[in-house]
């Protein structure tokens, strides 16, 4: 391990400057990230505080394990800025060690297959209320039609939050997650300190009237009778798990829908290719989730010292790594980058390994099951939109908007989602 240079040195060593949030296609922020794999597998940006980025599926695997022990999650940001809600990190993706595993034992039943299954029904309902809204048309929006409100009710359904305000707890999360698209930075930090206050006193105001409402079957109610440390949450402890279970539930799966879908639009034999059997799909719907894994995690080093990548860091460094880049390294997947859906089975990282792997994984599959599967139905052929570009976007969760689809005009079967 490298022992004899110091930090500086490293730094000066390593330096290849990066931005997550710069503004250009996802194939070419993974093509740069590849050609980093390939001359510099660890770097030093000094974007911000400064970090490391990890590029190698060893290296960001490694790092996820560890954490607690060599590692901690606070701030989950690459520039070290927290942007997201609590001043001593937010609860429970930023919380570490006896205490998260508490939080962890609060959530983990909630979102467990058996009680997961029990949504599928509803799911699929709901699924087809939002086709039904479009699907006479002919054409639609698929992002604001479909990937960002079928995900949503679920996530709403589960916390026990007003469906109503589905769209504007949308928008609230595409503003922090992603800033303002083609703004500056101040822009940004402006439109998302503004998003924070407004999502803040919602939530208090939410948790205020729940206190004195009767228990609920919800995460709620669960987390304000639950005890940590053998005490209660306090305001704002709920409101940053709260915001937590918004901002990856109305996100993530919204990410890997738009995606897929765009590269399905413009494959179409891989759409016939995932219902050819019935055992076709979840193979399938893995391969999607290794090509599109949204999620951009940040750890900060706790220990005197680790090795990381070969090099030796110290107590404060920052390493940063989409998990996106673990999954399209071509030492575990040949051809990484084609989406293949006869490819050998191996662990992907779309939700994360370790004590932070993701707590809704087996929500997430089954949403895109059923999404997928009555999509196919009511939709069997279609196409992007002519002139009508998909935007993508990096960011703390990595994305698509603007995907504008057309198809054979179908036949309605429910009311709509009433929207």
């Amino acid at each position: 391990m490298t022992t004899e240079l110091t930090l500086d040195d490293l730094r000066r060593q390593y330096r290849r400057d990066y931005d997550p949030y710069n503004p250009v296609p996802i194939t070419e922020h993974l093509a740069e990230m590849a050609d980093r794999r390939e001359k510099l597998p660890i770097s030093y940006s000094m974007r911000g505080n400064g970090c490391w980025v990890l590029t190698r599926y060893d290296d960001i695997s490694s790092v996820l394990r560890r954490s607690n022990r060599g590692f901690v999650s606070f701030p989950n940001d690459p520039d070290g800025i927290n942007t997201q809600g609590s001043e001593e990190g937010m609860v429970p993706i930023e919380i570490d060690g006896p205490r998260h595993k508490q939080f962890r034992a609060l959530l983990d039943p909630h979102f467990a297959p058996k009680k997961v299954g029990l949504l599928e029904d509803g799911l699929r309902d709901w699924a087809n209320r939002l086709i039904d809204d479009w699907i006479e048309d002919g054409t639609c929006d698929f992002v604001d039609g479909f990937a960002l409100p079928f995900p949503g009710v679920t996530v709403l359904t589960i916390m026990g939050w007003p469906l109503e305000d589905l769209h504007t707890m949308n928008a609230w999360v595409s503003t922090l997650l992603h800033g303002v698209v083609g703004g500056t930075q101040d822009e940004t930090n402006a439109a998302r300190g503004k998003a924070h206050g407004e999502i803040r006193q919602y939530m208090l105001d939410m948790i205020a009237a729940r206190r004195t409402a009767p228990h609920r079957d919800d995460v709620t109610s669960a987390a304000l009778d639950a005890e940590i440390d053998g005490e209660k949450l306090t305001d704002l402890e709920l409101f940053d798990m709260f915001l937590l279970m918004m901002l990856a539930g109305l996100d993530t799966v919204q990410s890997v829908l738009a995606q897929s879908m765009v590269y399905l639009a413009q494959h179409p034999e891989q759409w016939d290719a995932m219902f050819e059997t019935p055992e076709s799909l979840e193979p399938a719907i893995e391969e999607l989730l290794r090509w599109a894994a949204p999620a951009v995690p940040t750890r900060t080093v706790v220990h005197d010292s680790v090795d990381v990548a070969g090099i030796t860091l110290t107590k404060g460094e920052r390493v940063h790594f989409p998990l996106a880049v673990a999954n399209r390294d071509p030492q575990y997947y040949p051809q990484p980058d084609e989406v293949k859906f006869d490819r050998e089975a191996k662990p992907h990282l779309a939700f994360g390994l370790g004590p932070h792997r993701c707590v809704g994984l087996h929500l997430a599959r089954l949403e895109l099951k059923i999404a997928f599967t009555e999509l196919r139905r009511r939709m069997p052929k279609f196409e992007l939109v002519t002139g009508v570009e998909p935007h993508e976007h990096l960011g703390l969760a990595w994305g698509v908007e603007n995907v504008h689809l057309t198809f054979p005009a179908g036949t309605r079967e429910t009311d709509g989602s009433g929207r």
